[in-house]
């Protein structure tokens, strides 16, 4: 009797728990959403869904950032390649000596700076050198409300993106 007893407890304690960062979740959702507006009765709004689907680690930001950076950088690399391909045709078609000189120091010049543009490191990684790969930047709430501002409901549902502790959003984006 006395292990059901602790076991109601525990539950009992779970979920009070996971109340609270559900409500702190719709307290921060309802300020993000209703900002600058009429109060949330004049407007109708109701949260009728709400749930965690995941989060935002140090590693996914840093893996969201390499992945970034390597397509500016081919990008870049492709624009110098085009430039580099088009002073080899224009060397090709040239005959004075002199502008065929010039083409080949731009070329060599060009073969320089895509060398240095593959061999280049992500330089924006500096703020996670002592952090955990596994610590939360951020939880990714999905929310469904409606809201009627001329009278007509409307349902909605988007994806927070929260600070860990449910008090900040950083911003959103419609569920897909």
């Amino acid at each position: 009797m006395k292990h059901v007893f602790y076991l109601l407890i525990a539950v009992l304690m779970v979920s009070c728990g996971s109340n609270s960062s559900k409500s702190n979740y719709e307290k921060t959702i309802t300020d993000n959403l209703l900002k600058g507006s009429d109060t949330k009765e004049n407007l109708n709004f109701k949260i009728i869904e709400l749930n965690e689907t995941g989060n935002i680690t140090v590693a996914d930001s840093i893996a969201y950032l390499t992945d970034e950076f390597k397509k500016d950088k081919q990008l870049i690399i492709n624009r110098v390649e085009l430039a580099k391909k088009m002073s080899e045709d224009l060397q090709a078609k040239t005959k004075k000596k002199s502008e065929f000189d010039k083409y080949g120091d731009d070329i060599a010049v060009m073969n320089t700076r895509i060398d240095s543009l593959k061999n280049l490191t992500p330089d924006n990684l500096n703020g996670y050198d002592s952090k955990n790969p596994n610590d939360v930047l951020a939880m990714i709430v999905r929310c469904k409300y409606s809201i009627a501002p001329g009278g007509t409901s409307v349902e909605e549902t988007f994806d927070f993106y929260l600070s860990p502790d449910g008090s900040k959003c950083y911003g959103k984006t419609r569920a897909k």
